[in-house]
C-alpha cells in the first residue's frame, strides 16, 4: 500500500499534470481532481495523505494572483482543509498554489491560525513577469519536504512572487524557522540583488512553512526542475560529464522535494510514470 496525493485542477491552474507526474514518479499514487469535484465531495480529502495546489494563473490573476481561487476554497472547503492539515499529512503550494495557500492562510499560520492571511505575495519589484532559473539556499528547518537538501536550482515563472509582511511577522517567522527557502547568489543570500532575487521578495524569501513544517508554500517550480535534461545548464553539464567520462545523473534538484514526501510516508523506490 502506498500514500495517495491529490493535485487540484481548474480555473486556470495549469501545472497539475507535471505535479501529478512528480508524485507518481517517486512512488505515490497521484490523482488530479477538479476543484468543483472536490467541493462536491469534500470528504474525499480523507482518502489522501498529500495535497498539492499547483502552479498556473487561476482566474487570470484578475483580482490578484491566487485570491479568487483561495476565496472559492475558503467558502467551500475551509473546515475540511483545517482537518486535513491537522492530520499527519503533507501539503505543498507551488507558484500560483503558493499564492493561493498564502491567501487561504494555510501558511505561515502562525499560532495555528489557519484561514488567516498573515503575509502577502504581490507584484514583482520589476513590475514584469519573470521566467528564469534561480538558485535557492535551504535554511535550517524541520520540514519533511526539505530534509537533506542544502540548495536548489529550479525555475521561477511569475508576475506576483514578492513576499511582503510587517516587521513583527518577519521577526516571528525567523524565530520559528518558518522561512525555509531564500534566493541566493554564489551560495550566499541574494540580499535583494536582481535577478538572483527575481521579484524583490522581503529577506529574499522564496518559500515558507506553517509551524509544523508539513505545509510548504514556495514560488519556484520544483516539478519543472526534476531532471537534468530540464536544466538551463544541461548542455554544459553534459559536456563536462563526457569530458570526464562520467555518467550524467538523470535526477536534478527539484525531484528531491517529492522524494522526501515519499520517504515521509515510507514509500520506497521510484515508480516511473508512463
Amino acid at each position: 500500500m502506498t500514500a495517495k496525493a491529490l493535485i487540484i485542477a481548474g480555473y486556470g491552474l495549469n501545472c497539475e499534470e507535471e505535479s501529478a507526474y512528480a508524485f507518481d514518479y517517486v512512488g505515490l499514487n497521484a490523482t488530479v481532481m477538479h476543484i468543483n469535484d472536490l467541493i462536491e465531495s469534500p470528504k474525499a480529502l480523507n482518502d489522501y495523505q498529500a495535497l498539492c495546489i499547483p502552479g498556473g494563473f487561476s482566474y487570470g490573476d484578475d483580482t490578484g494572483s491566487g485570491n479568487a481561487f483561495a476565496q472559492k476554497m475558503r467558502l467551500t472547503l475551509m473546515d475540511e482543509l483545517k482537518e486535513f492539515v491537522a492530520r499527519d499529512t503533507l501539503t505543498i503550494g507551488i507558484c500560483n498554489g503558493c499564492q493561493i495557500g498564502t491567501n487561504l492562510g494555510l501558511a505561515p499560520a502562525i499560532d495555528a491560525q489557519y484561514g488567516v492571511r498573515q503575509v502577502a505575495v504581490t507584484h514583482n519589484a520589476s513590475a514584469r513577469y519573470q521566467c528564469r532559473w534561480i538558485d535557492m539556499k535551504v535554511e535550517d528547518n524541520s520540514s519533511p519536504w526539505l530534509q537533506n537538501i542544502d540548495s536548489l536550482h529550479v525555475p521561477v515563472a511569475h508576475g506576483e512572487g514578492r513576499f511582503m509582511m510587517d516587521e513583527a511577522t518577519l521577526k516571528t517567522l525567523k524565530e520559528n524557522k518558518q522561512i525555509v527557502l531564500r534566493y541566493s547568489k554564489n551560495a550566499q543570500q541574494a540580499n535583494g540583488v536582481f535577478p538572483f532575487n527575481p521579484n524583490g521578495s522581503t529577506d529574499d524569501i522564496a518559500g515558507m512553512t506553517d509551524e509544523s513544517g508539513r505545509v510548504l508554500i514556495m514560488m519556484p517550480h520544483p516539478e519543472r526542475g526534476m531532471f537534468t535534461w530540464q536544466r538551463d545548464d544541461y548542455a554544459l553539464l553534459k559536456d563536462n560529464a563526457n569530458r570526464e567520462g562520467q555518467p550524467l545523473p538523470e535526477a536534478s534538484d527539484g525531484l528531491q522535494i517529492f522524494q522526501n514526501a515519499a520517504t515521509y510516508f515510507g514509500v520506497n523506490g521510484l515508480k516511473k510514470a508512463g
